[in-house]
C-alpha cells in the first residue's frame, strides 16, 4: 500500500507561482523551489519528474486561475466592453503601495527563448488574452461604441503588443504618467472613448 500524500498540489503550484514571479525560471534554485512549496527533492521529481517540469505546470496553473480570470472579470464579463479594456490596461499598475512582482506570462516570454519547455505556455496565454480582446471588441463594436469598420483582429493584436509592454514597463518601475499615457493611446487606437468610460 503507498504512503498518503500529505501535500497538496494545488498549494504547492501556488507556491511555486509566486517563487517564479518573483524569481523567474532561473533565478530559483532548486533550494528555493523545496523552501518555498515545502517539497522534499523526492517528492519535487517523483511528480513533476524536474524542475522544468514543476515551472510548466506552474505556468499552466498561472495561466488557468489568473490570467483567464483577469480576462474574464476585465474583457469578457463587464457590461461595457470598452471600459473593460481600459481597466484590463489600468489594473496592472494601479495596485496599491505594495511592489507588484509583475506577470508570470510575461516574464517567462521574456526568457523563452532560453525556456523553450515553456513556449507553449507562453503562447497559451497570451491566446487567452488576444482572444479576450478581440471579443470585448466585437462586443463594443455591436452595441456601436467603436467604427463599424474595425478590423478586430488587428486591433486585438495591437493591444496585445502594447499590454505585454506595459507590463515590462511596470516591472521596470516606470512612473504611473507615462502606464497612463500608454494606456491612453492604447484605448485611441481603437476609437475614441465615450464620456463616463475613463
Amino acid at each position: 500500500m503507498g504512503r498518503k500524500q500529505l501535500w497538496d498540489r494545488a498549494e504547492v503550484l501556488a507556491s511555486a507561482m509566486r517563487l517564479f514571479r518573483h524569481r523567474g525560471y532561473f533565478g530559483a534554485s532548486v533550494r528555493d523551489i523545496e523552501e518555498a512549496t515545502g517539497l522534499h527533492p523526492g517528492s519535487l521529481y517523483r511528480v513533476f519528474e524536474s524542475k522544468d517540469g514543476l515551472f510548466c505546470a506552474a505556468l499552466d496553473a498561472y495561466n488557468d486561475q489568473v490570467v483567464q480570470g483577469r480576462v474574464r472579470t476585465h474583457l469578457l464579463e463587464p457590461e461595457d466592453p470598452v471600459a473593460g479594456i481600459r481597466s484590463f490596461f489600468t489594473s496592472t499598475f494601479e495596485t496599491g503601495p505594495d511592489l507588484d512582482p509583475g506577470c508570470l506570462l510575461t516574464n517567462t516570454a521574456v526568457e523563452s527563448f532560453t525556456v523553450p519547455q515553456a513556449a507553449d505556455g507562453v503562447r497559451r496565454g497570451l491566446e487567452t488574452i488576444e482572444s479576450g480582446f478581440a471579443e470585448a471588441l466585437t462586443r463594443a463594436r455591436a452595441m456601436g461604441m467603436l467604427s463599424a469598420d474595425l478590423d478586430i483582429e488587428v486591433a486585438a493584436a495591437h493591444l496585445l503588443a502594447l499590454y505585454q509592454g506595459l507590463l515590462v514597463l511596470v516591472r521596470a518601475g516606470s512612473p504611473i504618467t507615462k502606464l497612463h499615457t500608454i494606456t491612453d493611446g492604447a484605448m485611441a487606437s481603437i476609437g475614441p472613448e465615450k464620456e463616463g468610460q475613463r
